[in-house]
């Protein structure tokens, strides 16, 4: 242990002359020593006991059954209550008899429990001579524990104060600063040389001046109250930032002697209640200067509750009108049965209806109407959405009424179409076969006629009579020629293309890149197979091409037909007498699909077909 450097006074024993007096004084000293706390003893150079007190008495006895008494050996009573951690006495006694006091403290264990003492071994002199040595143990548990209780305290009260996110100050009654917590250096910047000394105004924003001057004010003649207050301030870097304090004065309390304030950087809070105000602001002239019509009413009665100006416009009644109306007082007659609101949820939506609503001037309106849960002031209300569709419902009944005006023109383009192919057909088997089986039908009349002739003439007619057939052939063939479902759309369309190739020079390249085929409907797979076809007939007949690209692809919903080649092109802003353009148009229309066709002359021609599935 170490040996304390605070020691008693040495004890000097009076001088006693006559054994009367001796005998006095030791009963006095005796008295003294038994009523001490703690252990007391005081031993002789040969570490004799000369006194003990009767605590030491009752522990010795205690442990080892022995009662001491004067002239007795030492006995180490400390090292009987925990033999785990005894002292050097014998050292501890030789310095004191050299004349070095010894104080230290000595902890030891009973019952698993620690025990402090504080030990004095003081020399005791006659004139310059040792003589003996006083000596005391006394337990300070209970100090040390409240010693060790305070220091808890304080290391905690120390540690919230340096880590807290609050700033504390202290200063006198004019205002000046004498202490500041460390936070004033993690929150704002100020080390203590920055503000010891300084009025607390130094580093206000002047916007905040006012109310410091007027809260210095109420600190004085309050001195009992808290008060609260927001402050604009500067940190060290000349920022603006917001605080919030908690202030009062402890000028009257001992230790403390201070106006004590408590601050908190409230600088996010502020600007977000900013932003919450500007959008408040926002929200509110969003609403008023909307051109939707919109409107508030109450849940519950549907009486309106605020207007803005584009629903005042659209139905002609006036702010005050509306304040006395309700949302009923809109709706025609026979759509009021239908109008049912329950009492809204929170963030609660309704989808679109399709509403007739009656203005001011009783003239009917096509209305769409949104529904939203809000609370407004308090209280469960709608926000209310209307789209004015009075000239959208017109325009649908107009589209309707075109749309069966241009499905009448299909019909009869594809009547017409027929028409052509019947008159086409006539005027093949007319001016084509019909003349040919004529000339064999000479050839054969020849023969019966000259009979020198007649093997040269049945056999030209059996080879007109073969052409005959081919060309019915290939009439026919091109008549029934179409898309198989067996085989596909891409297998059909290479078939085409392939007998293309065998009647034509151009060059014929074909791309398919559709997924899934089978997920077409074989009528839009037959509509693009004889769009190909009419296409590569047109090219045939017009375009003097060397070579076309046909590619066919789908991406997510949109399926295209593009057709291309380098022919001679025309002018796409001519009339065109052909119907093979007006087919194709038609068929695509059929399936509510979109043709453009890119060509000028000189530079070939593309068309591209798009259909959504």
């Amino acid at each position: 242990m170490q040996t304390s450097s605070v020691s008693r006074s040495d004890a000097t024993m009076p001088a006693t002359n006559s054994p009367k007096r001796q005998s006095a004084f030791s009963a006095i000293l005796n008295g003294v020593i038994e009523n001490t706390e703690g252990y007391t003893w005081i031993i002789d150079m040969d570490l004799q006991y000369i006194i003990c007190n009767a605590q030491l008495r009752h522990i010795v006895k205690q442990y080892t059954g022995k009662e001491i008494e004067a002239g007795d050996g030492v006995i180490d009573h400390i090292g009987l209550l925990d033999g785990s951690n005894k002292l050097p006495w014998d050292e501890i006694y030789h310095s004191a008899f050299n004349g070095q006091p010894q104080r230290f403290t000595h902890h030891v264990n009973i019952a698993d429990k620690p025990v402090h003492f504080d030990i004095a071994v003081n020399p005791v002199r006659e004139t310059n001579n040792i003589i003996a040595l006083y000596c005391t143990a006394q337990d300070i548990t209970e100090q040390k524990n409240a010693e060790e209780a305070l220091r808890q305290s304080e290391f905690k009260f120390r540690s919230l104060i340096e880590n807290s996110t609050d700033v504390i100050t202290m200063a006198n009654a004019e205002g000046n600063i004498f202490y500041g917590s460390p936070s004033s250096y993690k929150i704002f910047g100020y080390e203590e040389t920055d503000y010891m000394g300084r009025h607390v105004c130094s580093f206000l924003h002047p916007d905040s001046l006012p109310a410091m001057g007027e809260l210095m004010q109420n600190l004085i003649q309050y001195p009992d109250k808290l008060f609260t207050i927001d402050l604009k301030v500067f940190d060290k870097q000349g920022n603006e930032r917001w605080v919030q304090g908690l202030a009062s004065n402890m000028l009257e309390v001992p230790g403390i002697n201070a106006l004590v304030g408590n601050y908190r950087d409230i600088t996010e809070r502020k600007k977000a209640e900013e932003l919450i105000k500007e959008s408040e602001n926002l929200y509110r002239g969003l609403f008023y200067k909307s051109p939707l019509p919109k409107c508030v009413c109450d849940a519950s009665t549907m009486q309106f509750l605020d207007v803005n100006e584009a629903i005042i416009k659209l139905y002609g009644y006036s702010r005050k009108e509306f304040m006395e109306m309700t949302v009923y007082d809109l709706v025609s007659p026979e759509d009021k049965p239908e109008l049912q609101f329950p009492i809204p949820k929170a963030e609660h939506s309704r989808p679109s209806i399709l509403r007739k609503h009656i203005k001011k001037n009783n003239e009917t309106i096509f209305v769409e109407v949104w529904t939203h849960a809000i609370n407004y002031k308090g209280s469960n209300a709608w926000l209310v959405l209307v789209n004015d569709i009075t000239e959208k419902i017109q325009l649908q009944n107009q589209l309707v009424e075109e749309k069966i005006r241009r499905q009448q023109e299909i019909a009869k383009a594809a009547i017409d179409a027929q028409e052509n192919e019947r008159q086409s057909l006539g005027r093949e088997l007319h001016d084509n076969i019909t003349q040919v089986l004529t000339t064999a039908r000479l050839y054969l009349n020849c023969a019966k006629d000259s009979p020198a002739m007649q093997e040269s003439m049945v056999k030209k007619s059996i080879e007109t009579i073969s052409s005959a057939i081919e060309e019915i052939r290939r009439l026919s063939k091109s008549m029934i020629e179409a898309f198989h479902k067996e085989v596909g759309l891409e297998l059909s369309l290479n078939d085409l293309i392939e007998n293309v190739r065998l009647a034509q020079p151009f060059t014929i390249s074909l791309h398919v890149d559709v997924p899934d085929e089978q997920q077409l409907d074989d009528k839009l797979k037959m509509t693009i197979f004889r769009i190909v076809q009419e296409q590569l007939n047109n090219t045939i007949k017009h375009a003097a091409a060397s070579e076309v690209q046909i590619a066919i692809v789908q991406k997510s919903r949109l399926l295209q037909v593009t057709i291309a080649d380098d022919g001679k092109g025309f002018d796409t802003n001519l009339k065109r007498k052909g119907i093979g353009i007006t087919n194709i148009i038609s068929r695509t229309e059929l399936f509510n699909g979109r043709v453009k066709i890119e060509s000028s002359p000189g530079q070939g021609c593309r068309m591209q077909v798009s259909f959504i599935i």
